[in-house]
């Protein structure tokens, strides 16, 4: 009889929790900036109709900063199929700048969720993260066009997309994330929806993919939206859905038209969207999505939307301008069948890429040793920046239909803020070269145009061009250098026979002339290259009267570096050059003779053929050219000869600093910054280093010993283009001999 009693005393307590319970089917929070710090806040739910329901005409909000309000409804839908939408709002001021998580729970989630062990006794807990940062601008959150709540049939694919827009143009990726319940924690118990194949979600187009359900029932799940510029998360909207599972005999309905769409910002897009039924039900086709809500040409669909056998509408987007940006437009296109007992849903996520047009006109000619540039004024007034872009060589290319930007190998000389400009020069070129000009727009938010046509220029070979600083080849072990030019092609008629050359060389910061006469070549017996820091050579050349006819660009000699390093001996080397470097060949000494073990476009090679506590000796050879005919090729120089022994740290046990070869600056938090591995910090005392590319123009500087370059240039406060770029590194340190230097060269290589 007590057992009895219980039993309809907890029955009682069952529905009299019902009653008072939400039950709650899905829900997300959403806002828009309204200026200062000051946003307006949507909380959207979607609830079983009861009398619970509607006496919740406001739901309690917490704002992140330390209060919470009950929030208004404003408004209320009645779906069908046992769905009510609810809407309500609020606006908030926050005091200062920051990052706050907004949040909703309230019970409680409807009975019966297959995925929820005990729903009704569950919370829904709901999350959006608000990032106030005034270098990054204000930010309005997604809107998520399509409504959480879906229907699948056991057995067959279902598909959703919520037609994310972003009203700020940001970069937006998507992840599952559980469930959460009670004060935000994750739901005991809670998994993710069987599947007989797979169940997940696009992170770049947000297509919900579940393949295939198993059971029926009603499910939840949940996905973060995430808002990213320039890099750095700005902000994310967690929606928490209802997937609704059915026994059914159906197929999905088939939609027709591409997935991707490239065009120039100004010019119409226009196709056909198509669906038919493989069951022959009858299919109502609509589309959401981004082009459809931008405030200035927004896309149109004729009809909005379109039912029958085999409906379909028409696309229409007469782009302008103001559409240019850095990440592309999507269509989330839906065909839903009539099928029974339940109407399934096929999508579509079409791709559109609006691009900003190319610079016409450039050309380029050369005055001297100055190359001056000329193009058409660019059409586009919201464009931030004109990129000018510089590459050895001539060979163009022409781009793919959908690219923009500028291709690997080209070398950014110039940021024009401009974008009125129509020319630039550009100064100072080293001979015997020929050079390929690129220039391309860039926008506010970093996108980029298309690029422009090449121009090419060629330097008048009226000066004479080092070809050779190099390890003598004949007796690498002495570390004298052979230094070698040539005689230009076109000397000036002013210009009165014989001609003779004076050389000049910088060993370790110390400039001298080393040579002056009629040769071509000069032995420096005065320099061991193995001791050397630095070493750089230049030549002019003068005429009978001593008229300066020319000077060539400076050349260095191929420093070698090498380190021992977790069992492995590190090698690398630098080559400031005028010329192009093709490749290098890498040699150990192997039963005392070298061979050669490794060729490599690379400026680091690891050897981990190695033994501990044995010692090693290496030198490269390099392969080069000048794109000037008439000049010997291949140019091939040799680096001192360099000792390493195995298992041979650096000095103390207490300090220790290695670096590595490649960095990856996207923004990911792995290797996205140049740092050393470091131990025994504290006995630092004092830093130097310097990046610079191929050229020998500085890019980066820095007396911090943990350097934290993040693959910009100090000048233009751009992204790097991707490729080798060489530093020098000296870091001076206590040991027990008191303060000693530890010298580093090589390359870093940069990877996007």
């Amino acid at each position: 009889m007590k057992r009895r009693l219980l039993l309809v005393i907890g029955l009682l307590f069952c529905l009299a929790f019902s009653a008072m319970a939400t039950h709650q089917r899905a829900a997300e929070i959403t806002y828009t900036w309204l200026g200062g710090n000051a946003y307006e806040f949507t909380l959207t739910t979607y609830n079983v109709p009861n009398a619970a329901w509607q006496q919740r005409d406001s739901l309690l909000v917490v704002w992140g900063d330390g209060s919470e309000e009950y929030i208004p409804r404003i408004g209320w839908q009645d779906l069908g199929n046992d769905f009510v939408v609810n809407t309500y709002r609020a606006v908030h001021n926050y005091s200062s700048s920051g990052t706050y998580v907004v949040s909703m729970e309230d019970a409680n989630r409807n009975y019966g969720v297959v995925n929820v062990p005990n729903s009704v006794m569950v919370p829904m807990h709901i999350e959006t993260e608000l990032v106030i940062n005034p270098f990054l601008g204000h930010n309005n959150s997604v809107q998520l066009l399509n409504a959480p709540v879906d229907r699948g049939c056991v057995g067959k694919l279902f598909l959703h997309n919520p037609a994310a827009y972003d009203p700020d143009g940001d970069s937006l990726s998507y992840r599952l994330v559980p469930c959460k319940g009670q004060d935000g924690m994750e739901i005991s118990g809670y998994t993710y929806p069987q599947a007989s194949q797979s169940f997940d979600i696009d992170p770049i187009t947000g297509d919900l993919r579940w393949e295939n359900p198993v059971l029926q029932g009603e499910y939840n799940v949940a996905f973060m939206v995430e808002e990213w510029r320039h890099g750095v998360k700005i902000g994310s909207v967690v929606r928490d859905m209802q997937i609704l599972v059915s026994l059914c005999d159906n197929d999905l309905p088939a939609i027709q038209c591409d997935d991707e769409y490239c065009l120039v910002a100004g010019e119409q897009l226009d196709f056909i969207i198509s669906a038919n039924d493989p069951n022959g039900d009858n299919v109502t086709l609509t589309a959401s999505g981004t082009p459809f809500e931008v405030p200035v040409n927004p896309a149109i669909l004729n009809p909005e939307s379109a039912f029958g056998m085999q409906p379909q509408m028409e696309f229409l987007w007469n782009t302008t301008y103001a559409h240019i940006r850095n990440t592309p437009y999507q269509v989330v296109v839906r065909a839903k069948d009539d099928g029974s007992p339940v109407s399934l849903t096929n999508l579509k996520t079409v791709t559109i890429n609006i691009m900003a047009p190319k610079v016409q006109g450039l050309a380029a000619e050369m005055h001297g040793h100055d190359a001056i540039l000329s193009w058409a004024a660019y059409p586009c007034p919201n464009a931030a920046s004109l990129l000018v872009y510089r590459k050895v060589g001539c060979d163009g290319y022409e781009p793919d239909v959908c690219e923009t930007g500028i291709r690997d190998g080209y070398q950014l000389v110039a940021t024009l803020d401009d974008i009125e400009a129509t020319t630039y020069t550009d100064h100072d070129l080293p001979q015997g070269i020929s050079y390929e000009y690129r220039i391309v727009a860039r926008f506010p938010d970093g996108a980029l145009g298309i690029v422009s046509d090449a121009a090419c220029v060629e330097l008048k070979n009226d000066s004479p061009l080092m070809t050779h600083v190099s390890n003598d080849s004949v007796d690498l072990a002495s570390g004298n250098v052979v230094a070698c030019w040539a005689k230009p092609k076109e000397i000036d008629e002013q210009y009165v026979a014989p001609f003779n050359y004076s050389l000049t060389r910088i060993l370790d910061g110390q400039t001298s002339v080393v040579y002056e006469g009629a040769d071509t070549t000069f032995l420096d017996i005065d320099v061991d290259l193995a001791e050397a820091t630095s070493l750089i050579y230049k030549v002019e050349m003068r005429d009978s009267n001593q008229q300066l006819m020319g000077t060539s660009a400076t050349a260095s000699a191929v420093m070698l570096s090498a380190n021992s390093a977790f069992g492995e001996a590190q090698l690398s080397w630098t080559e400031s050059v005028p010329w192009m470097v093709d490749s290098t060949q890498v040699f150990k000494e192997v039963d005392n003779h070298f061979v050669r073990i490794a060729s490599t476009t690379a400026f680091a090679f690891t050897d981990i053929d190695v033994e501990s506590e044995a010692t090693y000796r290496y030198y490269v050879r390099t392969f080069g050219h000048y794109t000037l005919d008439g000049i010997m090729r291949p140019l091939v120089n040799y680096s001192a000869i360099k000792t390493v022994r195995i298992g041979q740290e650096e000095p103390t046990e207490e300090f220790s600093y290695t670096l590595p070869n490649v960095i990856t600056p996207n923004g990911d938090g792995y290797n996205d910054v140049f740092e050393p591995r470091v131990t025994g910090l504290d006995l630092i005392v004092g830093a130097k280093t310097v990046i610079f590319n191929r050229w020998g123009n500085i890019l980066f500087d820095t007396d911090d010993p943990l350097i934290q370059w993040d693959g910009k240039s100090k000048q233009t406060k751009m992204d790097c283009p991707p490729g080798t770029y060489f530093y020098v590194c000296d870091i001076t340190y206590l040991s027990e001999n008191g303060e000693e230097t530890l010298h580093l060269q090589g390359a870093i290589t940069i990877i996007k």
